[in-house]
Formats: structure tokens, sequence, C-alpha cells
């Protein structure tokens, strides 16, 4: 696959309470391919998504012929070997936000018991809900929890009630969180409902869905 090389620099301003030191960090589009592309932000490097934000940059749209990346709120399209300069706050730990697919799916890359896995935001989920085949992926001994049955459309299903010892999504992190893990290979997506999301404080600000941990 052909790919596309661009960078970006991009001044940010570290202000995090207690700190008012100016931190320059380089953000780099290092390589293009339909929806997706290889973003650098200071020393980290990931393939990110469409939707998916990666240290506080949005990738909106990416193909071979440039991307739209969002900064702070801030669309701004870029061709091949173009540049901005700007500011924007650095992550806040504490706080999530979220950025919708092209279907208004909220996904988020995230954790389980410290193995990496992707989220689909569930509001409609009691608990975290998962797989049996994405379960194996993610050593969860799912056999040993409670077991339940689920009706479906089709037929009935076994499923099985367990406890995770952690789930983090961003800087957010809850412990001992209950899930349910349904045999077979549905849902495709991990859900990320509300054994969870009962934890966190939940808004949206236009079509950004923002979470932040309750003390």
């Amino acid at each position: 696959m052909s790919f596309f090389r661009l960078s970006l620099l991009v001044v940010i301003m570290n202000l995090a309470p207690g700190f008012a030191v100016a931190a320059e960090v380089a953000v780099k589009v290092i390589a293009l391919f339909a929806d997706k592309a290889l973003l650098q932000v200071g020393d980290k490097q990931k393939i990110v998504n469409k939707g998916e934000t990666f240290e506080g940059v949005l990738l909106q749209s990416a193909s071979g012929r440039g991307a739209v990346v969002v900064i702070d709120g801030k669309p701004t399209k870029l061709n091949l070997n173009q540049s901005i300069a700007g500011n924007f706050k650095k992550p806040d730990r504490s706080n999530l936000r979220i950025y919708p697919d092209s279907h208004g799916m909220y996904f988020v890359d995230g954790r389980i018991n410290g193995q990496t896995t992707r989220f689909l935001v569930d509001t409609g989920a009691t608990m975290v809900t998962l797989s049996g085949n994405k379960a194996r992926q993610l050593n969860i001994d799912f056999r040993k929890g409670v077991p339940e049955t689920v009706q479906t459309a089709a037929s009935l299903v076994p499923a099985w009630i367990v406890k995770l010892d952690s789930v983090r999504v961003g800087g957010l992190r809850v412990s001992n969180v209950d899930a349910f893990v349904l045999a077979g290979e549905h849902p495709t997506e991990v859900l990320l409902g509300n054994s969870f999301l009962k934890h966190m404080q939940i808004q949206k600000a236009g079509s950004v869905l923002e979470l932040k941990k309750r003390f």
C-alpha cells in the first residue's frame, strides 16, 4: 500500500493545575491510509482510526489526499506537506472526551485487566458486556463466574456474570467491575455499560461525549 508523509508541529501549553511550564510537543501524521493515519505525538506513535482521539488529537478524516485533525475542538484540513502551529491543552487525564464516528457511535480504546481492547459506549447496557470469544482473547476465565441464560432473537444463550479486576479508558480507571459474558462471538464490540459508567459524570457538549470520574 502506498502512503504519503506530512508533518504537523504544534506548540502545546501544559495548563494542568499546579504547573505553568510550557511544553513543546511534535505532532506528526507519518502515514496516511483510507480512514486511518499513523500519528506521532511526542515520542508516542499509533495507527489512529477515523473518529478516534490520540493524546488529545482527533483524527476526523483521512485519505491519500490529506487529513482533517481536530485540536481543542477546532478542525483543520491538512494537505501534503502543509503544517500549522497553534496552542491546545494537554489532555486532562481525569476527563475523557469521546467523539462520535460517522455513524454517531462512540468508540474508545481502553483496557480490561491491563489488556488492550476497544469499547463501544452503551448507556443502555446494565454491565460491561463482551462475547465469550473476546473474553478468551483477554484471558478472562469467565466460566468461573455466575452462570446465567440470555434469550436472544434466535435462541437461549449461556452467559456468565464475572468480576473484572479493572477497566480503564483514558485516565479513568475503575476496579472490581461487574461484567456480562455471552457465549459465542456476539456482541462483536465490548460494550462499556453502566457497571463502569455509574462511576462517571456523563454529559454531552454538542456531539462530544464527556466522561469525568465521580469523587
